[in-house]
């Protein structure tokens, strides 16, 4: 069974990495820094939250999100979910077309990018705002030095290529696939994400596409479920659709020992 590991906040660490980094500037510099560093973000990913914005630039309740609806650059959302959940905006900011246009005339490599709040899918809200909560924090701090999001993956992906919820280039240049995971997959659903997760991590064929993988949830049952499907020595089918273009299984196959050293946990 593998380990799992824990990423404790980091957000002090990052605000104390950014005050060194912004040390000397003028308080008009900082702002710029900081409302770039905001516009990008939401570039990247589509949407973010008021929370993700001050811990990336490294403040507490400095009302940047408010500053920069104020200044026709963002658009807030109000969440239709009142539901309690830790994880779980209240609003969300996306980018108006002079937000889209301040970020494309200082970025070499552009995105398709949806103005339309209304076509951010508010049922993955929880799952994408912990990813981008904890990838912030990591970028902030220097545990990480840069980020895939889905968003930008999808962009450029090959047809039938799975794409983690984020991808995280450490320091020493090793790529972390991330797969934020609220909800247990069952049956067909299981063995497709076992099998594309470690076809990712192979290296049967040439280098891999991640050199690790995390898996992070909010539930110890789901915990363990994943845990057990990626067990050295766990089975699995891979499936195909037969000539009635139903799912048929097609190969069963069985979990490699290099897992134990590729794959992580986090339990939030």
């Amino acid at each position: 069974m593998q380990n799992t590991v824990q990423i404790t906040s980091k957000t002090s660490a990052a605000r104390a990495v950014l005050n060194e980094k912004l040390a000397g500037r003028s308080s008009l510099e900082r702002g710029k820094e900081r409302t770039m560093t905001a516009l990008e973000w939401i570039y990247r990913w589509g949407w973010a939250s008021s929370t993700t914005l001050e811990i990336l630039v490294g403040t507490q309740r400095s009302g940047l999100a408010q500053r920069l609806v104020k200044s026709g650059l963002l658009v807030s959302t109000k969440t239709l979910s009142r539901r309690n959940e830790k994880f779980l905006p209240g609003s969300f900011l996306t980018l108006t077309p002079d937000g889209k246009h301040l970020v494309e005339v200082n970025r070499m490599e552009l995105m398709p990018y949806e103005h339309r709040s209304d076509r951010v899918n508010q049922n993955h809200l929880v799952h994408n705002e912990m990813a981008q909560r904890v990838t912030a924090e990591l970028l902030s701090s220097g545990a990480i030095k840069d980020y895939r999001s889905e968003k930008e993956m999808k962009a450029k992906s090959q047809n039938a290529v799975k794409n983690p919820d984020v991808a995280w280039i450490l320091p020493d240049g090793a790529k972390v696939s991330v797969e934020i995971e609220l909800s247990g997959k069952w049956e067909r659903d299981l063995d497709v994400f076992v099998h594309s997760s470690l076809v990712s991590l192979s290296t049967k064929n040439g280098p891999s596409r991640f050199d690790r993988l995390l898996i992070v949830t909010d539930s110890a049952a789901i915990l363990k479920r994943y845990q057990e499907a990626f067990s050295t020595g766990a089975k699995f089918w891979t499936w195909q659709k037969n000539e009635a273009g139903r799912w048929t299984t097609c190969e069963q196959k069985t979990v490699p020992d290099w897992t134990n050293a590729r794959i992580t946990w986090q339990l939030i």
